[in-house]
């Protein structure tokens, strides 16, 4: 979130019944709105990212503007471009959410066998950052988070694991299907306090290893 209460967000998504994942990017001029108004800065676009890449996802300063990349470093393809003119080049004080898992779907059946998702390294300015981040899922005390997407508790089959090094890994527990389960929709956010600096650059390393089936 910029000064002025905008906020930057990309992402990679995939919809029911589609191998690939692709490329979002949305833009938030006003989170004191209702209704909320996103506007897109990105698509369905590429890279087409297949379960098991390799994938970074930056959001930076470059002379003035604030600016966004997404990579897939298997394929190489990316995916770049700028947000409006007017975001201010300072970020708004407090914690800000760098990264989350969201769901629109509370069928069991596409989480049955979904592997896992391993964020490799969070950086900030270039500097990875291994420890001052949080989970949080529904509400927390003493946290206050300037922007959440979703902030539901994420269902028991969800695994969240952190490893000394910096590394996150959300696992999904695999279940008969025959004996579904009916969850809500989970997003799972992690949060970082920033230290706030002009030219801030957050880059997430993600490595995927999915598989979704839909029926």
């Amino acid at each position: 979130m910029a000064a002025d209460g905008s906020v930057m967000q990309i992402a990679a998504g995939i919809y029911p019944g589609n191998s690939k994942w692709l490329a979002y990017g949305w833009f938030i001029t006003n989170i004191e709105s209702y209704p909320q108004s996103y506007s897109w800065v990105l698509n369905s676009s590429k890279p087409e990212m297949a379960a098991g890449a390799t994938i970074s996802f930056s959001i930076f300063q470059f002379q003035g503007r604030w600016r966004y990349r997404i990579e897939d470093l298997s394929t190489h393809e990316v995916a770049a471009g700028e947000y409006a003119a007017t975001v201010p080049p300072t970020l708004k004080v407090g914690d800000q959410e760098v990264f989350a898992l969201e769901s629109y779907t509370t069928s069991s059946v596409v989480f049955a066998h979904m592997g896992n998702l391993t964020v490799d390294a969070l950086r900030i300015n270039g500097r990875k950052i291994i420890a001052g981040w949080y989970g949080y899922g529904s509400w927390v005390p003493r946290r206050n988070p300037l922007f959440v997407v979703g902030g539901l508790d994420p269902p028991s089959y969800i695994s969240l694991r952190e490893t000394n090094s910096g590394t996150l890994t959300w696992g999904y527990e695999q279940w008969s299907i025959s004996e579904p389960v009916q969850p809500p929709g989970f997003p799972l956010t992690v949060i970082v306090g920033i230290p706030l600096s002009a030219g801030i650059l957050v880059a997430l390393a993600v490595y995927v290893l999915t598989r979704r089936k839909h029926i």
